[in-house]
């Protein structure tokens, strides 16, 4: 619920929203006229009619053309070209207009336009591919079926190819080097994006999604969450006319004993003038290793607490996704859709974890293992309901979202300890077995209201909006010991628990946007109440975090030349505990490496700055940014250190960071069958603890990202190759590293398309893997993480049905809300 006082606020909002263009529109003269169609002298409704300064071609002002034909251009006097517009209809050219000061208006009279007569608008054949990547000023748009690289893989495998972004050996995903990024699937949160904590992206695979969406430094229209922005993950939804379907298929061998990979994918779909019927099904098995060692020295002097381990272990995730939806236009103005996503899996991992306690000779002087065996099961529905109304004269929309994702993971645990005398490797005393019960739900309800109107006379866009985000989770977890005597299992104290989740937050936000010329200003304001209640259940402890932040943006634009402009932009913007990072209780899976929760958090708030370039030529495309952030209060994780020789994996508030950094993405196409995209990031990070046990620490962090494909075979053939480089990164306690993997692809169209062959090699030099060490007074640790990476695939496709886009569905700009 939203206080008071914001209710007070919110009529003062909502009035300067919608009367600001009114303050806006000064000293413009009017360019009127009519516009007909040749071949049936008929009015034409939603031409588009943009001015132009003929000295550079830089866009002035712009206005549509009502139902009787007629249109009215509010602009200030001058010289000027118009460029009239209308799908269907050849583009028409107006030039040399002179509109002097003291002329109140210019009436150009009856305007001709002809039909498109080379093809049927009906239909349009698309015969082309985009880029991979896609740059703009403030959002990259990645093209996850023009990457040949990722097919059988996951959305964590897509995200660690975007420029900037890497993902971490728990699943966690960094953008320009923090790990505040929110996660969004079509526009909204959900548990398949990690709602309970954790990461599901692994389950999620990359065949369902058609585009990733990064935005670093959005508008107050947008969630305020995520230190470093949002990336949006958008599923595929049929935009072909009439009865289509695609079959794959995925199959990969890691090596002789395992690695194992079956992927099978089928997608159905039909699509008339007025309904769109789509859904799509995927199976997926994977088997792999997941290997690990750890080096810790805990001391000081000669009084030291040495140990390694080394842990050698099996990973298998299988699973089954499916997604079933229709987008009903019921009238010309107004589009409803129902999408209905569900996500089963399991995922089995065993291991043997090696631990040997040495002392400052390097003897080992205690040696034990322990087994463990960890099968889990999820379960993941979402359902989406929206609905979409355009307002008369293309003046904007109203938007009405409304999803229920639900998620629930069963996880157990099975553990031995086995002891052995370092000298003889003979058991010297009983073994002891451990087993652990875990049951994590969650439901995420998400509904909001989106407003949309346009000022075409004054060129201003206005935004205004409404949204309410539920979370409920609940994790019951039960542990028991085997008693040595009886050899029952009675229950224990290690991870007995039941610990309660919910969060709540409700917001309001107006934005106007402006055109100047040349420059396009936009300003807005987003107000939060935000509730999150980390609930002991056990204990009866319940702990009520209650806050109410504003959160500004602001945009500013200047079009150096045609295909080339310079931004500003602000927004503050803030990070929320995660619920598992509020969990107090104590995970016991490594009782040398534990984890454990503060439900005292409070949340990192964040003033982010851009200043950005793009330059758009013939040959190649280039997109820059020069960035700062300021984050206080900021949630860091941390390891603390026990005098027994435990560890474990924390969370807290320290001071601040700072970050200056740069990026850059470079598109070329030196020829038509070469395009190539090369990405870099790079970083000053400076962490500001005020903790003597935490020394401040600064360092420099960048990645290297580049992506090259060519076609041949009269353009039937396609080889791509993908090398990505992640330099070490400065953390709050030490340097972590993620190794990035070298790819490879290769494939093949046959029968105009319908068919395709592919192969690829992943990981060639087998050095993808994550690297870590911590250096802290007392403390000394290093480890290391690797998983099976190295992968040869081979793949196969077809399609059947009409394999074109309908230019309705194209130009209407209606997938399903899921775009940011």
């Amino acid at each position: 619920m939203f206080r008071l006082s914001l209710l007070k606020k919110l009529p003062f909002f909502i009035f300067i929203l919608f009367n600001a263009p009114h303050f806006l529109a000064q000293g413009l003269s009017t360019i009127t006229g009519k516009i007909i169609s040749i071949e049936a002298a008929k009015p034409l409704e939603y031409v588009s009619i943009k001015a132009y300064k003929p000295s550079d071609s830089s866009f002035v002002a712009a206005t549509i053309s009502h139902s009787d034909g007629k249109f009215e251009l509010p602009i200030a006097p001058g010289t000027y070209y118009l460029k009239l517009n209308l799908t269907g209809y050849e583009t028409e050219l107006i030039s040399a207009l002179q509109l002097n000061a003291n002329q109140s208006n210019l009436h150009l009279g009856t305007l001709r336009m002809q039909k498109i007569k080379t093809q049927d608008v009906k239909d349009i054949v698309v015969k082309g591919s985009k880029d991979v990547m896609e740059t703009g000023i403030d959002k990259k748009v990645y093209n996850v079926a023009e990457d040949l690289n990722i097919s059988g893989g996951t959305a964590n495998d897509i995200l660690n190819r975007l420029p900037s972004v890497e993902v971490d050996q728990d699943g966690g995903v960094l953008l320009r080097g923090s790990g505040g990024v929110t996660i969004l699937i079509d526009g909204r949160p959900s548990s398949l994006s990690g709602g309970n904590g954790k990461t599901l992206l692994d389950a999620l695979p990359a065949n369902s999604i058609e585009r990733i969406e990064i935005v670093t430094n959005p508008s107050a229209k947008y969630d305020p969450d995520g230190t470093s922005g949002i990336i949006n993950i958008v599923l595929k939804k049929n935009k072909l006319l009439g009865f289509n379907g695609l079959v794959s298929t995925n199959l990969a061998s890691g090596d002789l004993k395992t690695g194992n990979v079956g992927e099978g994918n089928l997608s159905l779909s039909y699509r008339n003038g007025n309904i769109n019927v789509f859904g799509t099904y995927n199976a997926r098995y994977l088997e792999g290793f997941r290997n690990n060692y750890n080096d810790i020295i805990q001391g000081t002097g000669s009084n030291l607490f040495i140990l390694d381990q080394n842990r050698i272990g099996s990973d298998l995730d299988a699973g089954q996704t499916f997604r079933v939806g229709t987008d009903i236009n019921l009238n010309p103005r107004n589009t409803m859709g129902v999408i209905f996503t569900g996500a089963t899996g399991r995922r089995d991992r065993t291991g043997e974890l090696w631990n040997g306690q040495l002392d400052t000779n390097g003897q080992v002087i205690n040696l034990w293992s322990r087994s463990s065996y960890d099968p889990s099961n999820r379960t993941n529905y979402d359902f989406s309901f929206n609905f979409k109304h355009d307002f008369k004269e293309n003046r904007g929309n109203l938007t009405l979202d409304f999803n229920q994702s639900i998620g629930e993971e069963h996880t157990q645990g099975f553990y031995t300890n086995t002891y052995y005398s370092p000298d003889t490797l003979a058991l010297n005393r009983a073994q002891i077995k451990q087993q652990l019960f875990n049951v994590d739900k969650n439901l995420i309800t998400t509904a909001q209201a989106d407003l949309t109107y346009l000022f075409p006379d004054l060129g201003i866009r206005t935004e205004a909006g409404l949204k309410a985000i539920l979370r409920d989770q609940l994790v019951d977890t039960y542990s028991e010991s085997r008693d040595t005597m009886t050899q029952l299992f009675n229950e224990d104290t290690l991870a007995n628990f039941l610990y309660g989740y919910k969060e709540q937050i409700f917001s309001a936000y107006g934005v106007v946007g402006k055109q100047f010329n040349r420059f396009k200003v936009q300003g807005g304001l987003r107000v939060e109440q935000a509730y999150q209640i980390p609930n002991l259940i056990s204990d009866s402890i319940r702990i009520v975090n209650d806050y109410f932040n504003f959160f500004p943006s602001g945009h500013l634009r200047y079009e150096l030349k045609p295909k080339s402009e310079l931004s500003f932009s602000y927004s503050r913007r803030i990070k929320r505990a995660a619920a598992d990072e509020l969990n107090p209780f104590t995970n016991y899976s490594d009782p040398f490496n534990l984890r454990q929760g503060n439900p005292y958090l409070k949340p990192e708030f964040i003033h982010s700055f851009d200043l950005a370039y793009s330059l758009e030529k013939k040959k190649f495309t280039l997109s820059s940014s020069l960035y700062y952030r300021n984050s206080t209060g900021v949630i860091s994780r941390v390891k603390e250190f026990y005098t027994n020789g435990t560890s474990a994996v924390t969370f807290m508030n320290i001071a601040e960071t700072k970050a200056l950094g740069f990026e850059a993405v470079l598109m070329f196409k030196p020829i038509a069958a070469l395009r190539s995209t090369l990405s870099y990031n790079s970083n000053y990070t400076w962490y500001i603890t005020n903790q003597a046990s935490l020394p401040n620490r600064q360092g420099f962090n960048h990645n290297v990202k580049w992506n090259t494909s060519y076609e041949f075979w009269k353009k039937t053939a396609t080889v791509q190759l993908s090398v990505n480089y992640n330099g070490p990164r400065v953390t709050v306690q030490g340097i972590a590293q993620r190794q990035g993997p070298v790819d490879i692809a290769f494939e093949k169209k046959l029968a105009n398309g319908k068919w395709t062959l592919g192969t690829r090699v992943t990981d060639v030099f087998n050095r993808q893997g994550f690297y870590f060490s911590v250096d802290r007074p007392g403390v000394q640790q290093e480890g290391e993480f690797k998983w099976l990476t190295r992968r040869v695939y081979v793949s196969a496709s077809y399609k059947f049905g009409k394999l074109e886009i309908s230019n309705k569905a194209k130009s209407s700009g209606f997938e399903g809300g899921g775009d940011l």
